[in-house]
């Protein structure tokens, strides 16, 4: 299987291992020659991030697909509080990604904001969501999981005082449905920014072709069916709480 290159700070890709246990450990250096401005995705992000821990805190969350909105049914916490790449590594390793059931989606989120529309920083939000086969979904869910936890995307939209809030990856009957949530939904030069980023940063082989509801699309959450409710309920419930 081919391994995934990364774009990372406009630099051309370079092969890593996705597989790698142990990320403190140096990267081998190819044995091919290459450009002195080529960097793979873990030498990148480590001298960014080593010894500092993250910018945000985020927490991995699964999503048991149902059609109740009783969330403490469905959703729970998978790892609470994920500060740095050697903690992500720990945990996305580990876990039996290949036993995650149709429907059912994992998110990775900043710590403190629930992965549902009605959460207050995702009122106002949305998504753009691309629809990857099978074969490369949990490549793409890599890549976009540590370009959102490493700022590559939320760099690109502090000048609109917009944040990406979290990840998702749903499975599908033949693909997988990966999701990035910003929070201004209306906000349409923030949303053309990440759309942009998230297709130079990806992989050559891993970036959709073209766009509409074959490839990748965006989604404001109050276009969704039931979103209405949904915040009209949290709000029953904040109330009741006040």
């Amino acid at each position: 299987m081919a391994l995934p290159k990364v774009h990372v700070n406009d630099k051309s890709p370079i092969s890593e291992n996705k597989h790698t246990k142990n990320p403190n450990i140096d990267m081998q250096q190819s044995t091919q020659p290459i450009a002195p401005t080529r960097k793979s995705l873990h030498q990148n992000i480590f001298g960014k991030l080593r010894p500092l821990p993250f910018q945000y805190h985020w927490t991995v969350w699964y999503d048991k697909h149902s059609d109740s909105t009783d969330y403490d049914n469905r959703l729970y916490v998978l790892h609470e509080d994920v500060a740095d790449i050697a903690t992500f590594y720990r945990v996305y390793n580990n876990y039996p990604w290949e036993k995650v059931r149709l429907r059912d989606t994992v998110h990775i989120f900043r710590k403190g904001v629930r992965p549902v529309w009605e959460d207050k920083e995702n009122r106002k939000g949305g998504c753009w969501k691309f629809r990857v086969p099978k074969s490369k979904a949990q490549e793409f869910f890599h890549e976009i999981a540590i370009l959102c936890m490493a700022n590559e995307f939320q760099a690109v939209l502090e000048q609109e005082h917009d944040h990406v809030l979290g990840v998702s990856t749903s499975v599908r009957f033949n693909t997988h449905l990966i999701s990035v949530w910003n929070k201004l939904g209306d906000n349409e030069r923030s949303i053309k920014a990440l759309e942009r980023t998230i297709l130079a940063r990806l992989s050559p082989e891993l970036r959709p072709t073209g766009t509409g509801s074959n490839a990748y699309f965006y989604k404001r959450h109050e276009e969704n069916e039931g979103y209405q409710e949904a915040v009209q309920e949290a709000v029953q419930e904040a109330a009741l709480k006040d």
